[in-house]
């Protein structure tokens, strides 16, 4: 069976690339810089339901992508959660925060939060930038 990119996803994402385990993608939020890695593997809704070798390959990945996030962003904490409220397809966020964003200290999650998109220049800069950084893994 092919997999399956949850429709809400794919419409506030862009996909940047495929690591062994993951599809790595950006949420199209300019509040946060944000990006997703949604394991390839369908009916997938918890990190419990990957067996032992792939929940491993799940926290390498994670690691990897934080570390490219940290170098390049330079925020001042990273979140790192699986939520799946809305979404049940297994995806785990990893999203930069500054002690200057809006919602600072708080969590990004909130019901009344609206979405700033990117604009076309920032997101096709973006893009580049990241499909080459997460190339390197």
């Amino acid at each position: 069976m092919t997999f399956q990119l949850d429709d809400r996803l794919s419409s506030s994402c862009i996909e940047l690339n495929d690591w062994p385990l993951c599809r790595i993608l950006l949420k199209n939020n300019a509040d946060y810089p944000w990006l997703i890695l949604v394991p390839r593997q369908n009916k997938t809704e918890c990190i419990e339901d990957l067996s032992q070798p792939l929940r491993h390959q799940l926290m390498d990945e994670i690691a990897e992508l934080s570390i490219i996030i940290k170098t390049y962003f330079k925020p001042n904490k990273l979140n790192v959660a699986t939520l799946g409220n809305s979404v049940s397809q297994l995806h785990i966020h990893i999203v930069a925060r500054f002690t200057y964003d809006k919602l600072w200290p708080h969590g990004i999650w909130q019901a009344a939060q609206t979405e700033v998109l990117y604009s076309e220049e920032q997101l096709k800069q973006l893009t580049v930038d990241l499909r080459s950084l997460t190339k390197l893994y």
